[in-house]
């Protein structure tokens, strides 16, 4: 298992977490119990104390020695004790601390109330309760000893079993980490697995989606809409290199053939000027498909920046009204403006928002009849500015609506290429509005005509 592998870390934070709680665990463990173990010693001696000095109020002693002679009597017993003045010398003392030299002071400021302390020589070493008493005429400092190897053997043997049982929980919970990661991360390696079979090949092929509601159908689910997206832009740019070609294609065969024809032999001179205008006008289209081409691709790109600045459009919608008028006075067609007398403030770049309108109307114009009408309008809305192109052409059936803004996308009625033009100008128009933050509509009616509406945002 390779160390940087999310398994590898997986089961290393979970041994490190084990570790942490038994490290805690055990400490609180050891303190409890060393605790419990002092107020148990603590509870004895305090019985002792009172024990001690109830044994000294009965016997009425007269003086030290005399007190010290009483005393060991209970010494025999094994009982640990010491017994002080009111001035801190030493009156009595069991024959078992005298044995071990245990000649411990009582603790400074003395009061009334049991005071608890440890004590004693390294190799003996004593817990120790000690209390200020009045004996009949007698002021005296009582202390009671009990040694703490009792409970040392308790605690040692829980240390013990404590640093046995550690390592043992920390192997069997490094095992189960590394069992729960493998686990854990199966479906995970199977997901890469299922992924990395997809090609563009088989890019069809969609992940398992596991019916757990968790985080892996949430990643599946996530996987699969990407690859979708992958696939519909896949198969965008093959149509688009397919369509590419053989718009391309249609020109430059007319081209190869006229200049192979005007070559064949010897022409007139009307001859060649037919040839030569015949070349002329597919070598012109081709440079407009060419640079249409060329257009999407840098927008696709993100390197046909624009510098948006705010300016008022009405204006340019004047300009293209004008420009769409001297266009249609050929084709008998009627050009109107309807812009509202106050100003249109957008935020846009005025080259491209003139290419913009010119293509929406140079659209109209190729797609209504002699006698027809083309209105360009501007309105403010709530939420910005609005600019419409309405024709009275022959119209878009319902079912090509959603693809009028395809590339090269060309219907009976729509895009025709009699009428001219590439095939990619709504495409631009879409492309441009989408770097300005707009949008491009179409309602249209077979018959009645169609309107392209332009949603612009509110100016800053």
């Amino acid at each position: 298992m390779h160390t940087r592998s999310l398994r590898f870390r997986l089961a290393f934070w979970y041994f490190c977490t084990v570790a942490a709680i038994c490290a805690c665990a055990a400490a609180g463990y050891w303190v409890s119990i060393r605790s419990g173990l002092n107020h148990a010693l603590d509870q004895g001696l305090r019985y002792r104390l009172i024990g001690l000095r109830e044994f000294l109020d009965e016997i009425e002693p007269g003086g030290h020695d005399e007190i010290a002679a009483r005393l060991d009597e209970i010494s025999l017993l094994g009982e640990l004790y010491l017994v002080y003045d009111a001035g801190g010398s030493l009156i009595a003392q069991s024959r078992g601390l005298a044995r071990h030299d245990v000649a411990e002071p009582p603790p400074a400021d003395l009061g009334f109330d049991i005071r608890y302390a440890s004590g004693g020589p390294p190799d003996f070493r004593l817990r120790l309760a000690w209390q200020q008493v009045t004996i009949g005429s007698h002021t005296l400092i009582l202390g009671v000893a009990d040694p703490q190897r009792k409970f040392e053997g308790v605690l040692g043997a829980f240390t013990t079993v404590l640093a046995l049982s550690i390592p043992a929980v920390l192997v069997v919970a490094t095992g189960c980490g590394v069992w729960l990661g493998r686990r854990a991360l199966a479906p995970v390696a199977r997901i890469a697995d299922e992924a990395r079979a997809i090609g563009e090949r088989n890019l069809s092929a969609r992940l398992a989606v596991p019916e757990s509601r968790d985080e892996l159908q949430q990643l599946s689910e996530t996987l699969n809409d990407m690859l979708e997206r992958i696939e519909q832009s896949f198969t965008r740019t093959r149509q688009f290199t397919a369509d590419a070609s053989h718009e391309l294609r249609a020109p430059m065969t007319l081209i190869h053939t006229a200049a192979q024809h005007a070559l064949r032999r010897e022409r007139s001179r009307d001859d060649l000027i037919d040839g030569m205008e015949k070349i002329l006008r597919e070598s012109t289209r081709t440079t407009l498909l060419i640079d249409d081409l060329l257009q999407l691709a840098r927008g696709d790109a993100g390197k046909d920046a624009v510098a948006l600045v705010p300016m008022d459009a009405a204006p340019l919608l004047r300009d293209a009204a004008e420009q769409a008028a001297a266009m249609a006075a050929s084709k008998g067609i009627l050009v109107g403006l309807d812009v509202e007398a106050e100003a249109l403030p957008v935020t846009a770049d005025d080259a491209q928002l003139r290419r913009l309108l010119l293509i929406l109307t140079d659209n109209a114009l190729k797609y209504t009849p002699a006698g027809g009408r083309v209105t360009i309008g501007g309105r403010r809305v709530a939420d910005g500015v609005t600019i419409t192109v309405a024709d009275t052409g022959a119209g878009i059936a319902p079912d090509d609506l959603p693809h009028v803004f395809e590339r090269f996308w060309r219907a009976d009625k729509v895009r025709s290429r009699d009428a001219g033009g590439t095939g990619l100008g709504l495409t631009i128009a879409a492309q441009i509005a989408e770097r300005h933050g707009a949008r491009v509509e179409v309602e249209s009616e077979p018959g009645r005509g169609s309107v392209f509406t332009v949603r612009m945002p509110r100016a800053d």
